[in-house]
């Protein structure tokens, strides 16, 4: 009974229990704290760490000053951090023809409540190192300004870009002994190259050209009776007397006999050639050298029908400018109608030409011509005062390969732009980094008898530039998308590092062509909305700047 009673009995269990317990209870309190604190001291000797390697790493500073203001910095970011005793760090430093690295490690006490447990203290040991680039640097923004952006993200690309070179800006501020030079690209289907730099002789400006020339410059319009044809700078000053904005074709490509593009027989379209002075006597304008190589102004004709504002149809004719008559019934009649010479210097049909040349939906011989290439420049400020100018176009579609091609010829030491550097220089770190919203496409005039797109850089579709009269609009777009390929790997081979940014079109088709164009997986952006992509730009900044600290 008694036993049974004492087994039943609650009272003074809790203080029997709580006095066997409290021992383990203070150790394992004891021990929690001794690991935050352990923590806490490692995190903070890390920090202090590596805001002495990144001070170290200043390129202005002789080496014989490093160690002093490594060592002032870690002490400064120690001192009052009584966790810590005798913190103590060793640095070291490795310079190469175009870098800098630095490598430290750290180690300090930290006093413990068990010491049984640690030890009389806890030993903490770190690691840092900062690798900064000395070479200069050249980027070219290669920026997608078609219709599909709209004012949104038209806002957000600009943003992005004014904050990638705000980042450039100022890592040339901390070091202004390095040279930092950004050029911009925008592209729709063609680029406009009349900007800073632009030389005359880059373009062909011949009135007549000869019937067996082999340039493309004519070629959308009728010829004279022997043969020659129209030059497309006797279309604009001479007959429709009005400025060309700047615009050029993509000079001339070769492909397969299965239609498929052929990448090293003279594919000038994708190379960085130097333009060949134009050699030709006056009466006749033959005995030319090597004309193909100079760029064709970009002439869109007046396509058949009244003349209306753009309907930016993808079905339809979007730059009927000039009232030539009703539409004609048949392909060849539609033709003939768009080729016509005669219309353009008509005096009452110019005088009611409905030419617009205001974004998005222009008209005219300049359309959707985007704001021209700022080639590689040191003046920062300038550059984002170019860049806020850059708004969407409608028409034509998309064409990144001619972007990509032009973005390459920026960054080439010869001609046409020779502000660059040489390739593959040990001297001169080269960046690429190319935005677009969607995929390659064709755009206009699906629906029509005649051209079956808009004109743009690669003429209308129905002329057969991005493919042979077999190709079907599939095949055509999967030869840009290999002219796309082709530019990426081009200039990777040259040493340039390519960073790729999507906005709201991760397709397979897409994830596929920029992932392999980047340099590296890492160096895609897959991006969905406009915060998304500032930070892409962020980082491109911060990663080609080529300063960072590693633990």
């Amino acid at each position: 009974m008694l036993v049974t009673r004492f087994w039943r009995s609650t009272s003074g269990n809790f203080a029997m229990m709580f006095a066997v317990s409290l021992p383990v209870m203070l150790t394992g309190v004891g021990f929690a704290l001794d690991v935050s604190n352990l923590m806490s001291a490692k995190s903070s000797l890390q920090n202090a760490l590596d805001s002495a390697v990144l001070a170290a790493s200043r390129l202005a500073d002789k080496s014989t000053s490093r160690d002093d203001l490594f060592d002032g910095y870690f002490k400064a970011n120690t001192n009052g951090q009584g966790s810590l005793v005798n913190p103590s760090a060793h640095l070291t430093v490795e310079q190469g023809v175009n870098y800098i690295k630095t490598t430290a490690t750290a180690t300090a006490e930290v006093a413990l409540n068990f010491s049984f447990v640690f030890g009389k203290s806890g030993h903490l040991s770190v690691k840092a190192s900062a690798y900064e680039s000395t070479a200069k640097l050249e980027v070219a923004m290669v920026l997608d300004n078609t219709g599909s952006m709209g004012d949104a993200n038209m806002k957000a690309l600009r943003d992005g870009a004014t904050q990638l070179v705000n980042i450039l800006k100022q890592a040339k501020t901390e070091k202004p002994e390095r040279e930092i030079r950004v050029a911009l690209v925008p592209f729709v289907t063609a680029v406009n190259i009349n900007g800073v730099g632009f030389k005359d002789e880059w373009i062909d400006k011949r009135t007549i050209v000869p019937k067996d020339d082999k340039s493309t410059n004519g070629n959308n319009f009728a010829t004279y009776a022997d043969g020659r044809r129209y030059g497309h700078w006797d279309l604009f000053v001479n007959k429709l007397k009005v400025e060309w904005k700047g615009c050029v074709e993509a000079r001339t490509s070769k492909f397969n006999a299965d239609g498929t593009p052929n990448l090293t027989t003279d594919a000038l379209n994708l190379d960085d050639t130097p333009p060949a002075k134009l050699v030709y006597t006056a009466a006749d304008q033959t005995g030319n050298v090597k004309p193909e190589t100079v760029f064709v102004p970009y002439f869109a004709p007046d396509e058949p029908g009244a003349a209306k504002a753009s309907p930016n149809s993808a079905t339809a004719f979007n730059n009927s400018y000039l009232s030539d008559g009703n539409k004609a019934a048949t392909k060849v009649l539609q033709k003939t109608q768009q080729m016509a010479v005669a219309k353009y210097s008509n005096v009452s049909i110019r005088n009611t030409a409905v030419i617009n040349t205001a974004a998005p939906a222009t008209t005219g011989p300049n359309y959707a011509c985007p704001t021209p290439i700022a080639p590689l420049t040191t003046d920062l400020e300038s550059l984002k005062t170019d860049i806020s100018k850059m708004v969407y176009w409608y028409g034509s579609g998309t064409n990144v390969s001619e972007g990509l091609a032009w973005g390459y010829r920026v960054l080439s030491p010869g001609e046409p732009y020779d502000q660059g550097d040489a390739f593959n220089s040990d001297q001169t770190s080269k960046v690429v980094v190319v935005f677009t919203d969607g995929e390659n496409n064709v755009f206009g005039a699906s629906s029509e008898l005649a051209n079956q797109s808009d004109y743009g850089a690669y003429g209308y579709f129905d002329t057969y530039r991005m493919g042979t009269s077999s190709s079907t609009r599939a095949t055509a777009l999967t030869n840009v998308n290999t002219w796309t390929d082709a530019m990426c790997t081009r200039l990777k081979n040259q040493g340039v590092k390519v960073f790729t940014v999507v906005l709201g079109a991760d397709t397979a088709a897409n994830r596929k062509l920029y992932s392999g164009c980047a340099s590296t997986p890492a160096n895609y952006y897959p991006t969905k909305d406009a915060t998304q992509l500032k930070a892409a730009f962020d980082n491109i900044a911060y990663a080609i700047t080529d300063l960072y600290v590693t633990n």
